[in-house]
Formats: structure tokens, sequence, C-alpha cells
């Protein structure tokens, strides 16, 4: 279901202060491609922040965030193909550019039904965060990084009497930010997915943050269709795309 008005407004305000812009630039941008250059003042030496690239596509508007070369480049390029991780390594040939990432940005402003379960317990202490990531292949554990997010929800089993009878099973997170947006991470331990505890973790984090004042966001690699319906069933709508580079200047 569409996210509301209200809720469409938080998002854009959050991402034009993520990515430098005037509070009100995305939502009256009008569906133009806004630039932000991070280059320091011509002839001035960038920072390591310079290195950084980010094409930002929400609600028919879209963000190019990075070096001047960059944006010069980009300008002719349509959104749809300027958004391919390919299309960015093309147009920083000669800056050895590196991928961090191609993902697809997803928001829900609703709770979604969460009947709790009796076999599973969640525990609120870091150290169950770490013991799930122990057991969880290393490329998805540095992509949710949940132990380093502002709040973790890992589940484990229980004999129904809050008495631990295992290891943790999957867990689920959000980081804060801007303090308007909740971006919620889930990892699930490799034997037990696709038996509904990324949902169900990932249900209890959205809870969580709706609770703090936060929109909850889900980010998926674009091509992780695993992801991607996890969104789905927790009720997330697909309002864009977000693809970043680091360039050696």
């Amino acid at each position: 279901m569409p996210v509301n008005a209200h809720t469409r407004q938080i998002i854009e305000l959050a991402w034009s202060r993520i990515l430098g812009l005037d509070d009100e630039a995305l939502a009256s941008a009008g569906g133009r491609r806004l630039e932000v250059a991070t280059d320091a003042a011509a002839g001035d030496r960038p920072d390591e922040d310079d290195q950084i690239a980010t094409f930002v596509r929400l609600y028919g508007t879209s963000v190019l965030y990075g070096p001047r070369w960059l944006l010069d480049a980009a300008r002719d390029v349509d959104d749809e193909v300027l958004a391919l991780e390919s299309t960015m390594i093309r147009l920083g040939t000669g800056h050895a550019a590196r991928s961090l990432g191609e993902w697809v940005l997803y928001y829900a402003d609703d709770v979604p039904d969460l009947d709790r379960s009796s076999t599973v317990a969640v525990s609120y202490e870091d150290a169950d965060a770490r013991e799930l990531e122990a057991q969880c292949p290393a490329d998805d554990v540095t992509e949710v990084g949940l132990s380093g997010v502002d709040s973790t929800f890992t589940l484990i089993p229980d004999d129904g009497a809050g008495t631990p009878t295992g290891r943790p099973v999957a867990g689920a997170g959000y980081e804060e930010w801007q303090g308007l947006i909740g971006h919620v991470g889930v990892l699930v331990r490799p034997d037990v997915r696709r038996m509904g505890l990324g949902a169900y973790a990932g249900a209890i984090a959205m809870e969580e943050a709706f609770t703090e004042g936060l929109i909850p966001q889900w980010r998926a690699a674009l091509g992780n269709t695993g992801a991607q319906r996890v969104a789905a069933s927790l009720g997330f709508e697909l309002a864009g795309s977000q693809t970043t580079m680091l360039f050696n200047q």
C-alpha cells in the first residue's frame, strides 16, 4: 500500500538532509534531477569524503551527489541508465571506480500484523546479535551490519516459558537516520531460512521503529529476490533506488 503524503514528506526531508540539500529540495523538485557537488572550491584538494558518489531516485525525483567531473559526465545520461552500477563504473573510467552497493529502497507507514511467537523469544542484547553474526556468511553480516545498528532484536528458541533452548536463529535491527528514518536490516541463520523468521524479526524492528517515531526503511540489494520478498510481506512500498560508488580522485 502506498505511503501517505505526510510520510512521503518526512522521507523526502530526511534524504534532503542526508544529501546536503535544503529541507524542501526533494519535495519541490518536480521530478527534476538535482546535483550536489562534493568538491571543495576550485583548486582545493578534495578530502576523503569527496571520493564518495551516490545516485538516489526517490518518488520520481533523482539526486546525483559526487565530484563535479562526475556531475558533468552524467548530465546527459538518463536516470534509468545512470542508476546502473555499470554506468557509474564507465563514467568513472580513470578514477578506479569501486561499487559500494546498488539497492532498491522501500518504505512503510503502517505496522504489519504481528502474532507473538511462543517458540522464540526476543533478546535485546548486543552479545546475542554478535553470536548470530558468527553463524552467518561474512557477506551477509557485512551487508546487514546488525551488531552495529542502534537497536537490535535477536530471536532465540525457547520453551515457551522464557527459557532459552538454542542459539540465535534470526535477528533484525534499525539504524536511526536524521532522527526521521529507521533503516531496518534482517539477518537469518542459513540453516533456518525460508521459515518466516526474517519477516517476524523484521516486523518487530518495524514496530519498535514506529514506537520511536521513525519511518521504517528497507534497502535490498538489486537482484536479491529473497530480501525483496520479505519487504513485500512486511508491507513495504517500493519508492526508488540508490547506487553508491567510491572513486579514487
